[in-house]
Order: C-alpha cells, then structure tokens, then sequence
C-alpha cells in the first residue's frame, strides 16, 4: 500500500506541475510556427510582410499602478489599525478591512485622474 501511495503522490505532483506547463510549452510552440508559417508564405508569394514593432508604451501606466498600490497598503494598514483598535469580532474586522481598502484604491484612481486629467498620453513634453 505504501507504493501506490508513493505512486499517487508523484502522479499528483507531475499532473499539477508538468501538465500545465507542457501544455503551455505546446500552445507557445506552435503559435510561434504558425507564425513563420504565415510570414514564409508572404514571401514565397512575394510580398514582404511588414516588420514587427513593438507598441508606444503608456507612460502613465507606472505611475498609475504605484498609486494603486500604494492606496492598496494604505487602505489595509488604516483599516487594521482601526480593527485592533476597536478590538472587533473575526467577520467585522473582514468587512473593515475590505472596505477600507476598496476606499483607498478608489481615492488612489481619483488622484491618478487629476494627475494626469489635461495631459497627453504620448507627448514627452507634458511632465
């Protein structure tokens, strides 16, 4: 019995580590050949297939995401504090905590928005 325990535990592990990652191995693979495949018959026909760029980057995206997470911690130190604080119940201290942080991620896209409310997203001189 200790064998097909050992048997179960490896085939478990293998089936929640490798299969995923073997099948994602897989659908990365061939979109990649399917990809050449495309771009040889392009130019097999004659027709120079245009050159892969990458896309103009969002300046803002950075400085959009820190704010979040810094709303993010700040809404669950605040409401932590204020949870040990008034030494409330298991359940109550849940929706403290939750409510305290989805305030402050609010309040941190609000202060993304005025920071970057009159700006262009791609002009380099709007800082």
């Amino acid at each position: 019995m200790d064998t097909l325990t050992g048997l179960t535990s490896i085939v478990a592990v293998l089936s929640a580590v490798a299969l995923p990652i073997g099948l994602s191995m897989y659908i990365v693979l061939r979109s990649i050949s399917t990809k050449h495949k495309e771009r040889m018959e392009l130019i097999r026909q004659g027709i120079i297939p245009p050159e892969q760029t990458k896309p103009t980057p969002n300046k803002y995206r950075s400085l959009r995401n820190g704010i979040l997470c810094i709303g993010i911690a700040l809404g669950l130190i605040i409401s932590l504090v204020i949870s040990y604080m008034m030494n409330l119940g298991e359940d109550q201290a849940f929706w403290v905590v939750s409510s305290g942080i989805l305030l402050f991620l609010g309040l941190g896209y609000v202060v993304f928005y005025l920071l970057v409310k009159g700006k262009k997203e791609f002009d380099d001189d709007a800082e």
